[in-house]
């Protein structure tokens, strides 16, 4: 038996059923409805003196009148919780995976907090929408950016990394690219792959003396063991790269980003301090440590919403400091 609502003509008719001593369930049969129902409805709108139709249906419209459609996120001290972490550049699915995990009574889905950000009229007037990755007043699709092929000399395939690799087990194992800003300068973006954690280098310019000095010294500070990149030509000194650090270089399929995926990634989470076109000529390194330190306390999907620098301690714990520790990089 389904579910209905009442009508005025049916609540008349539970009264005289209830005055004949009809049982709950006979009046259920009777008027086609759940026995839930029936029983509801009478405990909800009957008297000491008995069930009155009247008296029921006049209940029954003041509460429509107060009925209204909950809002999303109503909640101030659950707005300003999500407000602050969205101004400390979380997103919104990054917000609402942390409160599940943390166990919290104000736990909303990401979608919540979206409906909140571009419908509700306190959220618009404050903009928070520009706390989201790209700032857009309207919600887009996605989109990735193509991979361009260049003849690097002797590059070692994708294919030919350890297993170890894809793994994502073990601290060191990193994938590399380049971030072109104005005025041709650029940032050597690296993470590693079992941690989540990112490293920022700043480039006078995108070009392969300057990359494979970042690199290396990159390497050598936080003990790096193995490096994938695209087929940028800024990646054409990977052999001096190699030959100085002793970390093998990796390079990922024409037109195939999606095997560096984690990398893409950290890129766009680094458009979104610094857009395309920010000029960097001002920026420092401190500034720029700054900011791969707050994506590196950033909760992260794959991790359960732990933080990199949570999963670092994980790897710390869980094999021990003389085969892990390596590296200053939390």
């Amino acid at each position: 038996m389904s579910y209905h609502q009442l009508t005025a003509a049916g609540r008349g008719a539970i009264e005289v059923l209830l005055l004949e001593q009809y049982t709950v369930s006979e009046i259920a049969r009777k008027l086609g409805v759940h026995g839930a129902t029936i029983s509801r409805e009478i405990k909800m709108r009957g008297t000491p003196m008995g069930y009155f139709a009247d008296i029921a249906q006049a209940h029954y419209e003041r509460m429509r009148l107060r009925c209204k459609k909950r809002k999303k996120l109503d909640d101030s001290h659950l707005q300003k919780h999500v407000s602050e972490r969205l101004s400390w550049g979380w997103s919104p699915e990054q917000i609402a995976g942390r409160l599940k995990r943390d166990g919290s009574p104000w736990y909303v889905c990401k979608e919540t907090i979206y409906q909140f950000l571009y419908m509700d009229s306190w959220a618009r007037e404050e903009a928070l929408y520009q706390y989201l990755r790209y700032g857009r007043k309207k919600r887009r699709k996605q989109t990735g950016r193509s991979v361009h092929c260049s003849k690097i000399p002797n590059r070692v395939s994708i294919h030919d990394r350890p297993t170890i690799v894809t793994e994502r087990t073990v601290f060191g194992h990193c994938e590399a690219d380049s971030v072109l800003y104005t005025k041709k300068r650029a940032i050597n973006t690296i993470n590693d792959l079992a941690t989540g954690m990112v490293w920022f280098t700043k480039l006078d310019q995108k070009t392969a003396d300057d990359t494979a000095k970042a690199l290396t010294t990159r390497i050598l500070t936080e003990g790096l063991q193995t490096i994938t990149v695209d087929n940028g030509t800024e990646f054409m000194n990977h052999e001096r790269v190699t030959q100085v650090t002793r970390v093998p270089v990796f390079f990922a399929d024409a037109y195939c980003s999606n095997q560096r995926g984690a990398n893409e990634n950290v890129n766009m989470l680094l458009r979104g301090y610094l857009p395309k076109r920010a000029d960097i000529e001002e920026l420092t390194q401190d500034e720029l440590d700054d900011i791969a330190e707050e994506l590196n306390n950033r909760p992260r999907k794959r991790f359960g919403y732990r933080t990199p620098n949570e999963m670092y301690q994980c790897l710390l714990q869980s094999k021990g400091e003389s085969t892990v520790a390596v590296g200053t990089g939390i």
